[in-house]
């Protein structure tokens, strides 16, 4: 049987078992769900009539593995990668990579609490299903929320490390943050959201890093929340911009599929959404950990630093499974 364990920000933890299906999302989905990176593939959980709330103790495991990239690798697809947004006059691209940790998955549970405990402004969830085996996530970024016809949602770019010493932001963040904050607001005009009041950017700490932020606000006028949903993702933060040839230059580049990583995460429903970007997220094996990381590329990137980026937003999920390992 499949179970699904989640934690939304200021929310008390959820267990349930039951099924992780594919669905075809409508008007009328209700439910926790979860898509893929670019949102024409959604599942939902369905909660078991004899539910239970224990802790598991077993997982699935599939046997296909990511690829794992290598220092040199990544840095040959980084170069590919800034060739690719120069031929084809993009303002932004998001370019990912799959990292490797020693983790036993039977410390999953462990890992879980660990993330609540550590990153109480998160949406956390652990997943184990015979569809997509089992995933990890503890993520910062709201794709949208929606309570009574009141809509909230934010655009979150740029990243530096929390005890940066360095004061301000470069301009190739802040044009990062003015992109996604651009995008999101745009279409949330042409899905005729009213009342739009937009607040920011500012500073927001997502444990080891920090991102620019920038708050949105709207009225959805009884909008579709799956037509608001699909409106917003991928948003440029985790695909670019223009949208449609960014995500061919990734397509084109990267070598692992995304899976999970980069898809829609969370709480649907037709009084009540909340809805997640699946970032700083894991996929478990028997004794490893695939890690999914990615960074935003503008013409002025370094890939050097880029690299760099992905490992300061690695230690989210790194930093908790040590400590685990260390009692």
């Amino acid at each position: 049987m499949d179970f699904l364990t989640y934690r939304f920000p200021g929310k008390d933890i959820i267990r349930q078992t039951g099924v992780l299906r594919e669905i075809t999302p409508t008007k009328d989905t209700e439910g926790f769900v979860f898509s893929n990176f670019e949102a024409n593939v959604f599942y939902a959980f369905q909660v078991a009539e004899n539910n239970f709330t224990n802790a598991f103790t077993s997982y699935n495991c599939l046997t296909e593995k990511p690829y794992v990239y290598t220092t040199r690798e990544y840095l040959l697809q980084a170069h590919s990668f800034l060739n690719g947004i120069q031929q084809f006059g993009l303002d932004k691209a998001v370019l990912s990579r799959v990292k490797s940790r020693m983790f036993p998955i039977a410390e999953a549970e462990n890992l879980f609490l660990e993330l609540c405990q550590t990153y109480p402004k998160a949406c956390v969830y652990l997943l184990s299903s015979e569809l997509l085996g089992t995933w990890i996530g503890a993520t910062p970024e709201i794709l949208v929320e929606i309570h009574q016809g009141q809509l909230f949602t934010m655009a979150l770019a740029g990243t530096k490390k929390s005890n940066s010493k360095e004061e301000g932001w470069g301009g190739k963040e802040m044009k990062e943050q003015a992109y996604v904050t651009a995008f999101v607001e745009e279409k949330l005009k042409r899905l005729n959201v009213q009342s739009l009041e937009i607040e920011g950017p500012y500073d927001y700490q997502a444990g080891p890093v920090t991102h620019l932020r920038t708050d949105i606000c709207g009225v959805t006028e009884n909008i579709p929340t799956i037509e608001i949903v699909k409106g917003l993702h991928p948003t440029p933060a985790v695909s670019g911009l223009p949208q449609k040839e960014a995500m061919e230059l990734i397509s084109s580049v990267e070598y692992h599929q995304r899976l999970l990583y980069t898809g829609i995460v969370g709480w649907i429903g037709r009084e009540h959404t909340r809805l997640f970007v699946n970032l700083r997220c894991a996929q478990l094996q028997e004794n490893e950990a695939f890690l999914y990381l990615g960074g935003g590329f503008t013409i002025e990137s370094i890939p050097e630093l880029e690299l760099d980026e992905t490992e300061n937003k690695s230690k989210t999920l790194i930093a908790c499974m040590e400590k685990i390992l260390r009692k």
